[in-house]
């Protein structure tokens, strides 16, 4: 990683702890995004501030916008364990874009921003190229009893993958994360691996 970019990630970490908390304090949402859209907004304006903070060193910074998450394998029994991650859904525009760019770029780093509101967690996902100067985030969430099998299989397998697709599901973009560990529900002080 570069000075810049650690610079960046550092001030993200800074910022994102106390915003973490305000989340962590809020009620606790259940159900769909749209039962705890304050905490969802919240996220979103956290990631746009660490997408600032990254511009302002100087990475090219790509932001998407999440419509859903759902957690893989699902809580179904006998569920299919092709997939194990969490699979984002975005608009057509942007997935177009993405893979483009994903055709483009080899993201060697990640890291997340994680907050808790009861059993809800909620991510920021930060993709790098660092050669590039390129960074992609996308805000997630997940209920943990919707996402137990999910968390169970990344723990087994230690790796998971975030899945990004469109509406239509014919294609997805694949980010692979050799440690799963970020992605699970923060403990009490942990907010950013």
């Amino acid at each position: 990683m570069t000075d810049d970019a650690a610079d960046a990630a550092d001030a993200a970490d800074a910022d994102r702890g106390g915003d973490a908390e305000t989340v962590a304090d809020a009620e606790a949402p259940t159900g769909s995004r749209d039962r705890f859209a304050t905490l969802w907004d919240r996220v979103e304006a956290d990631l746009e501030a660490t997408a600032e903070e990254y511009r302002e060193a100087d990475w090219d910074v790509t932001t998407l916008d999440v419509g859903d998450v759902t957690p893989l394998p699902s809580a179904r029994p006998n569920a299919d364990r092709d997939r194990v991650g969490l699979d984002a859904l975005v608009p057509g525009k942007q997935f177009d874009a993405l893979r483009e760019t994903v055709d483009d770029h080899a993201f060697d780093e990640y890291e997340t921003y994680r907050a808790a509101a009861g059993d809800v967690t909620f991510l920021v996902l930060v993709m790098r190229d660092t050669d590039a100067g390129l960074a992609v985030m996308l805000p997630l969430f997940y209920v943990r009893e919707e996402a137990e099998a999910w968390l169970e299989a990344a723990r087994e397998d230690g790796e998971t993958n975030t899945y990004v697709r469109p509406l239509t599901d014919d294609e997805r973009v694949v980010f692979h994360h050799e440690d799963p560990e970020p992605f699970f529900p923060p403990e009490a002080g942990d907010q950013a691996s």
